[in-house]
């Protein structure tokens, strides 16, 4: 035992050593004081990704905390209608550029694979820091290439031309699924899901149509007192799908027609289905949807259920209308992200069966190293209309088999991170599986 305490001494004290401050001489390769400080700001990048990147941009010099940094690239990410992502990011000035800000895009197709979008994204990089650092000891050092026209490619083709010149028209169909099984010698758990999508998206026209197949089985052998043993067997079963029609009206208004089909034996439902037309405003233009959006939606339209057993207001299937309304704000900013929505959804033949939402998240750099991040959502129940008289049996209930009467739900996360120390994170060293920044210790 001695022994091992001081062995793990001497390894702490070399650990501390080795990541001590170095000589006032000592040569600060990770630290350059001559090149253009930048900030790397991308909420979905993960850190293998960051660690290419630096990389593949080494002729800036890569720190931790806006306030240090001379330029703040922000990165954000959109899905495309054939199913791909379209990146912007924004390059903003700071310190001696100061107003200096410009907007790239970069388009990934949606069968592209990791490799092929972060390849995009990072010459997209490069080609925005080059306006600044072409004032550097760099400059000598950066060269232009222009690489061959993509297989196929016509830069003279507009969006008709392609979809003329494509054999699907621009639809996209995706289909996929997984399971997964596990236990143990008393209890085992089967769960399996289908989807199924397709969609066509132009500037005029969104057209969504969507299914989707749940189940899962769990199985508890429960210990009698007399040596025998129950089995205790619970089951859910979900399928749904969803037709979605939107036609854009100038550069804020868009009309839109939603239909939902399906079945839930956790919301005691053997067949629902809803048609419901609508009208989706956007204080500001669609345009600038990757960096801030202010929407409000409504819908209105019949609603149909048949119930798998009477519900507590004796109905065995029912014909309602039900209406929606929905605001929705979206920021992504220098300073942070913030989003909010509020859904207020009613019956028309009986307005005291409602329902209220309330969801947001947000993560914001409150001072130079420390931010805080929160999300969560509140729901105000009034319009369950499905409840079963039959109740739930207790291992219904612990199992979460069916949804039980209730007045509320809730959700809520939260964090908080405070960096400090040097500023400059140049350097990528992926050995023992971390990336740079990551510290283990062993005793």
């Amino acid at each position: 035992m001695m022994r091992w305490g001081m062995a793990g001494m001497v390894l702490f004290t070399a650990c501390c050593l080795a990541l001590g401050p170095r000589p006032a001489g000592a040569r600060q390769a990770d630290a350059p004081s001559d090149l253009v400080r930048m900030f790397f700001d991308c909420s979905f990048c993960g850190s293998e990704d960051v660690d290419f990147y630096r990389r593949q941009v080494p002729f800036v010099s890569w720190v931790l905390d806006r306030e240090a940094a001379d330029v703040h690239v922000l990165v954000t990410s959109q899905t495309t209608g054939g199913g791909g992502s379209l990146y912007t990011l924004v390059f903003l000035g700071l310190g001696p550029f100061d107003g200096e800000a410009q907007e790239l895009t970069y388009s990934a197709s949606g069968d592209a694979t990791a490799d092929e979008r972060r390849n995009g994204l990072v010459e997209r990089l490069k080609v925005g820091l080059v306006r600044y650092a072409q004032n550097t000891e760099v400059a000598d050092r950066l060269r232009v290439s222009f690489g061959p026209l993509a297989a196929g490619g016509d830069p003279e083709l507009q969006e008709g031309d392609r979809a003329r010149g494509d054999p699907w028209n621009l639809w996209v169909f995706r289909v996929g699924g997984n399971g997964f099984v596990n236990g143990q010698a008393t209890s085992t758990f089967s769960s399996y899901n289908l989807q199924v999508e397709t969609s066509r998206t132009t500037e005029a026209w969104k057209i969504s149509l969507q299914g989707n197949f749940n189940r899962n089985v769990q199985t508890f052998d429960i210990p009698e007192d007399d040596g025998s043993t129950t089995v205790v067997r619970e089951g859910r079963k979900d399928w749904g799908s969803e037709a979605l029609i939107v036609r854009s009206v100038g550069e804020r208004w868009a009309l839109g027609l939603r239909g939902e089909l399906g079945s839930s034996t956790l919301l005691n439902q053997d067949l629902r289905w809803s048609m419901k037309p609508g009208v989706e405003f956007n204080f500001l233009p669609y345009a600038e949807s990757s960096r801030r959006s202010l929407t409000l939606q409504y819908l209105i339209g019949p609603v149909h259920y048949d119930y798998t057993e009477p519900t507590i207001f004796q109905q065995t299937s029912e014909s309602v209308t039900q209406q929606s309304i929905t605001g929705r704000i979206s920021l992504v900013q220098p300073w942070g992200r913030w989003s909010t929505s509020v859904t207020g959804s009613q019956y028309v033949h009986d307005p005291s069966k409602y329902n209220v939402a309330l969801s947001g998240s947000v993560n914001v750099r409150l001072f130079r190293g420390f931010s805080v991040r929160m999300s969560g959502n509140y729901s105000w129940i009034r319009d369950q209309l499905y409840i079963s008289s039959a109740g739930a049996t207790d291992e219904q209930i612990l199992l979460q088999q069916r949804q039980l009467e209730t007045s509320y739900r809730y959700f809520t996360s939260f964090g908080i991170e405070y960096r400090f120390g040097s500023i400059f994170n140049n350097v990528v060293n992926p050995r023992f599986g971390g990336s740079s920044g990551d510290v283990f210790f062993f005793f």
